[in-house]
C-alpha cells in the first residue's frame, strides 16, 4: 500500500504470439554444467523483434509439450523480453516424426550428464576439462558480478580463449599489451 495506492490499476496485454517451424534443438553447457535445450526457430517477428531462438527450459518441458524437431510451434516473448515455446500444432506435425531424446551425455566434451533424482536439470560431470564449462567459468569470473574487470567482457575472452591466450583465471592477470 505504500508503494501504490489502492485505487490504481495496471493492466497488462496480453503476450503477441506467432507460428514458426522448429528446425533444430541445441544443447548448450554452462558454467555449472547445466545442460540447457535451446530451439531453433525459422526466423520470425514477435512484437516488433526477430526470433530465431527459444528457451526450452529442460528435459521435462521438452516432454511435457511433445516437443519434436520439424514441428510447427506457436511462440511469444515472455514478459515481453524472453521467447519461449508456448504449445506445439501436433494436427499439423510430419507423420513419423520421432520423439526428442536428451543426450546423456555432454555435448562438448562427451562426459557423461547425470541427473540427480528430484532435480529437473542434467549436468556434465567433467566440471574440471570441459571447454564449456571453462568458458563460461572465465566469463564469470571477469563479469560484473565477481572480479568486475573494467573493459574485459565476453567477447574478449571468447577470443583469448580461441587464440590460447587465457585457459584459467590466472591467465587474465598475466595478458600483455598487443600490438598489431
Amino acid at each position: 500500500v505504500v508503494r501504490a495506492p489502492r485505487w490504481a490499476l495496471a493492466h497488462k496485454f496480453p503476450a503477441e504470439q506467432a507460428e514458426t517451424t522448429l528446425d533444430a534443438i541445441d544443447i548448450q553447457v554452462g558454467r555449472t554444467g547445466a545442460l540447457t535445450p535451446v530451439a531453433r526457430l525459422v526466423p520470425v517477428t514477435v512484437g516488433g523483434v526477430v526470433v530465431s531462438n527459444a528457451t526450452l527450459h529442460n528435459e521435462d518441458e521438452i516432454q511435457r509439450k511433445d516437443i519434436r524437431i520439424g514441428d510447427r510451434v506457436i511462440i511469444q516473448r515472455a514478459g515481453d523480453v524472453i521467447p519461449q515455446v508456448v504449445r506445439v500444432l501436433t494436427d499439423a506435425r510430419a507423420k513419423g516424426s520421432a520423439a526428442y531424446i536428451f543426450p546423456d551425455t555432454c555435448p562438448e566434451c562427451g562426459a557423461p550428464a547425470i541427473r540427480p533424482e528430484g532435480e529437473a536439470i542434467r549436468r556434465c560431470t567433467n566440471a574440471l576439462d570441459c571447454p564449456a564449462q571453462k568458458l563460461e567459468w572465465l566469463k564469470h569470473f571477469v563479469s560484473r558480478d565477481a572480479f568486475d574487470i573494467e573493459g574485459l567482457g565476453a567477447r574478449q575472452i571468447d577470443q583469448f580463449v580461441q587464440l590460447g591466450w587465457v585457459q584459467r583465471p590466472a591467465d587474465i592477470f598475466r595478458l600483455a599489451e598487443r600490438r598489431a
